[in-house]
């Protein structure tokens, strides 16, 4: 574990800054994938399969504030429908101001159809890329942005039409740590690939970079800041889900007591990371500083 050491001490160049990403995809409660339907359904919750956003908005504005606190910015992957049904109770364009914008589907797409049985073809993914894009455009304003796929699963029709529409990036990937470095790559296609990571634990365990296990409980938020410990070059892009500060996949809504000890959490992450040297960014901004962009 590294001590409070300053930067400029440990003799790195702008080359050679430990940067983090800290990401979040906004979307439906809960969200699961359905054989047979291409929009992605919420976990029961007496019985109703319905979507869900509650949990996503009061975790959202939990982690904004904790942004906010710690002067963090973050950049927030937007479920198209999530965007729409929030902006009836929340000022977005407000609340999001200072972070970065990016897509993520209309209705949480299981692009190739893994668990839904029905893989998108071209003119579905123009469309639901179109209808993501406008969505965000009426919430945030119009901009170039960002993408990662639901469940992380990409396939040949969308990254071909991310490509085509010129996105900044795609986050879908999940990449290794090699020797404590972790950088984003150009596709063959010539997308930009800003890709979560995973590494090993102290227990020689593969930990990935996205926080899940934290949140149902099966890893303590100190195996991510030891993550973040190796890190001693490249970006390293944490991801979360805005709704699991308020509710797991496996217990349902969480007590009063489990959301502020999450919170809690998050910022001791946050807080530990700039103790240690750590530059936090978002991912448009490290890619145009890095000349990738």
């Amino acid at each position: 574990m590294r001590g409070t050491v300053p930067l400029k001490s440990l003799g790195r160049d702008i080359l050679h800054v430990r940067s983090v990403a800290f990401t979040v995809d906004v979307d439906r409660d809960v969200n699961l994938a359905c054989h047979g339907e291409i929009c992605s359904i919420s976990n029961a919750q007496n019985g109703d399969r319905s979507p869900r956003f509650t949990s996503s908005a009061q975790g959202l504005q939990r982690i904004l504030e904790l942004l906010r606190e710690s002067g963090v910015k973050g950049t927030f992957f937007w479920e198209g429908r999530t965007a729409d049904e929030m902006s009836d109770r929340l000022d977005l364009a407000k609340i999001m101001e200072d972070h970065e914008t990016a897509v993520h589907g209309y209705d949480h797409e299981d692009f190739p159809g893994k668990e839904t049985g029905i893989p998108l073809d071209e003119g579905q993914v123009r469309e639901v890329l179109d209808r993501a894009e406008m969505a965000l455009d009426r919430t945030f304003g119009r901009n170039r942005r960002g993408f990662r796929a639901p469940y992380q699963r990409t396939s040949a029709p969308l990254l071909a039409e991310l490509c085509r529409r010129r996105y900044l990036y795609d986050s879908s990937d999940t990449a290794p740590m090699v020797s404590g470095k972790v950088s984003p790559y150009r596709r063959p296609d010539g997308l930009l690939e800003a890709p979560v990571c995973w590494s090993l634990d102290r227990k020689g365990h593969k930990i990935v970079s996205y926080l899940w296990p934290y949140h149902e409980g099966k890893r303590p938020m100190t195996d991510y800041q030891e993550m973040m410990d190796q890190l001693d070059e490249g970006l390293l892009v944490i991801a979360t889900h805005s709704w699991h500060l308020v509710e797991s996949f496996s217990g349902g809504l969480l007590s009063k007591d489990m959301v502020q000890r999450g919170t809690e959490d998050l910022l001791s992450f946050l807080r530990h990371g700039q103790e240690t040297g750590v530059e936090f960014v978002t991912l448009a901004d490290h890619l145009r500083r890095t000349n990738e962009l």
